[in-house]
């Protein structure tokens, strides 16, 4: 084969195998989408630790509308959301629903100090591991869901709620409506 030929043999074979690769990776990140819970379907359970030390599960919260919220404290949209989330709280909490707010991979004191300048009264839960981002998928933060009192995804938000769509939401699940 002369240099020519090989040349192009070689670039070929070197296209070829930067296809493969994008194809595989193209397949993993659809696989991992496909997989993610959305509306309709039963809100996988977890466990994790609250801040106060205590075990809190998902379906401690059966017969309950939840809405779980994924966030960061060095995420700006989520330092946004939170007195949106923590007034949703107060004014539905006695009519079954509440919040909880799952914290990503931050330590207790950081998570803590957040909860404190925010005034947080709902549950926060830590996620130390990220388990349960990688059980629900999460990629962008904030992420909410919306769970109804039979434990099932009505709605899936990626990104900040806003007071009246929240509203929204909450009354499409509050118990007897």
């Amino acid at each position: 084969m002369n240099k020519k030929t090989r040349y192009w043999v070689r670039r070929v074979l070197f296209l070829f195998m930067v296809a493969l690769v994008g194809i595989a990776l193209y397949q993993a990140m659809n696989q991992d989408q496909a997989d993610k819970p959305e509306a309709g379907e039963k809100a996988p359970d977890f466990q994790l630790e609250t801040l106060d030390g205590k075990q809190m599960k998902l379906s401690d919260l059966k017969g309950k509308a939840v809405l779980l919220n994924f966030w960061g404290s060095w995420c700006d949209p989520c330092r946004k959301e939170m007195p949106v989330l923590e007034q949703a709280y107060e004014e539905y909490k006695n009519r079954g629903f509440t919040v909880v707010g799952v914290n990503i991979a931050e330590t207790n004191v950081t998570a803590s100090a957040f909860a404190r300048q925010y005034g947080l009264t709902f549950p926060v839960l830590m996620d130390h591991d990220r388990d349960v981002v990688d059980l629900y998928k999460v990629g962008p933060i904030p992420t909410s869901l919306l769970i109804d009192p039979e434990g099932k995804i009505t709605k899936r938000v990626e990104g900040p709620l806003i007071h009246g769509q929240l509203e929204l939401y909450i009354n499409s699940v509050l118990p007897g409506h």
